[in-house]
């Protein structure tokens, strides 16, 4: 009787000690710096130019909503499990005009992926389409 017992103690301490927070997780994590380069996909604005630069990214890992800095202009947006984003067409002033900007892309384990659609508040109306696409610098993402 006292073997049987000990037995059970046992089993219990085993199979009951694993909790979920003993267990690894798998968290969407996209956060740090990456190596941008910028071309255009689409345009109609005469004398349009684009510049390459780096895009840091600030993720909270688990968290559905991500900032974008390029160039000094920070982006606010979603992002669902699989590492798809977007930033909603907002408003920028860059000089003496306005640019409505929007942003869809996708993380994978080492890069960005991204085509930002420009709209300048100019007449004739007029838009561009930029492609961001580059390696992440450190630690590759996790994509759960």
């Amino acid at each position: 009787m006292r073997a049987v017992t000990l037995l059970l103690a046992l089993l219990s301490v085993s199979c009951g000690s694993t909790t979920s927070a003993d267990r690894p997780t798998s968290q969407l994590s996209v956060g740090g710096s990456y190596t941008t380069a910028v071309t255009l996909s689409e345009n109609s604005c005469p004398g349009t130019v684009v510049e390459t630069h780096p895009t840091t990214v600030s993720h909270v890992p688990g968290a559905r909503t991500l900032s974008l800095t390029h160039a000094g202009t920070t982006y606010t947006g979603t992002i669902d499990s699989g590492g798809v984003f977007r930033t909603p067409a907002t408003p920028y002033v860059f000089g003496a005009t306005t640019y409505v900007m929007s942003i869809a892309g996708r993380f994978t384990t080492t890069t960005i992926d991204a085509l930002v659609t420009v709209v300048p508040q100019v007449t004739p109306p007029c838009q561009f389409v930029a492609r961001w696409v580059g390696p992440k610098s450190g630690s590759p993402n996790t994509i759960p």
